[in-house]
């Protein structure tokens, strides 16, 4: 089985219901030592060392489309503790596992985390994991039921430390995504304007809040996420990030105050 692996850099936003994802046409952020006012192709040629300017020429909307995700985790969410997430998704164009991990460094070796019996407890600077991205580990769908894949497991070996894990929470997403599109074609930033359901299915350890009589706990939120498309990193991708979430902000958009929907959904909103 073949995986592969990419850097995410995203961010996130709590968006009332009634809220509308505003036109993001002509968006255009400047990295550092780029003449913001200046003849963009310039620019994108790296004029003088200049960081490109990168500019939304048009958005792309796509079909609302559904997506489920199944997140397992050790009963005490070891993984969630680590800023470490392990889901099986289906639906939209990247279904399959998914593993997220920090930065830098195989899962608890960046000295950013430091586990504790709180799932929200991580100790890690945002910001700096904002700007390097999370590194997440694609393999493909499998059938279901047959168990995680193994390359998936064997890249949290150490961390689990022979431990288990099972499914912990299930999310139910209704997702419309717009592609914001460079002149020459090709997508810069992806904005996700999702409704989600989450469904615990079980309390946990660490003594988290569940409803009475031990049935799931079902929590329900909208969130807009801005992530930078393949490729697009840096200065320059860090500018564009900044042009968009004014615009996202201007239209009703608060950062989120948590950093993963397994993290909301077990109510530990900080991880």
């Amino acid at each position: 089985m073949s995986t592969r692996e990419q850097t995410e850099i995203e961010r996130k936003y709590d968006v009332r219901d009634e809220a509308v994802v505003p036109d993001l046409t002509g968006v255009r952020g400047a990295g550092p030592g780029a003449e913001a006012d200046g003849d963009p192709q310039g620019d994108e040629r790296g004029r003088g060392g200049a960081s490109p300017v990168l500019e939304v020429a048009r958005v792309d909307r796509a079909a609302p489309a559904h997506l489920r995700a199944v997140y397992h985790d050790t009963d005490d969410h070891l993984l969630l503790r680590s800023r470490v997430t392990l889901r099986r998704r289906t639906g939209g164009h990247d279904e399959g596992w998914h593993l997220k991990l920090p930065p830098t460094g195989p899962a608890g070796s960046s000295g950013q985390q430091t586990p504790s019996g709180d799932p929200g407890t991580t100790g890690t600077d945002h910001s700096t994991a904002a700007a390097g991205g999370r590194r997440e580990v694609h393999a493909p769908l499998g059938v279901e039921g047959s168990g995680v894949p193994a390359e998936l497991l064997g890249r949290v070996r150490d961390l689990l430390g022979g431990r288990p894990v099972s499914p912990v929470v299930v999310l139910e997403t209704t997702r419309t995504a717009t592609s914001l599109v460079g002149a020459d074609g090709s997508e810069l930033v992806e904005v996700a304007d999702d409704v989600v359901t989450a469904t615990v299915s079980r309390a946990p350890a660490s003594g988290a809040p569940t409803s009475s009589g031990g049935e799931p706990v079902v929590r329900r939120w909208r969130e807009w996420e801005a992530e930078l498309a393949p490729g697009v990193d840096g200065a320059s991708g860090e500018a564009l990030l900044d042009a968009v979430e004014a615009r996202l902000l201007d239209a009703g958009a608060v950062p989120s105050a948590s950093r993963s929907k397994l993290a909301r959904a077990l109510g530990a909103e900080t991880a």
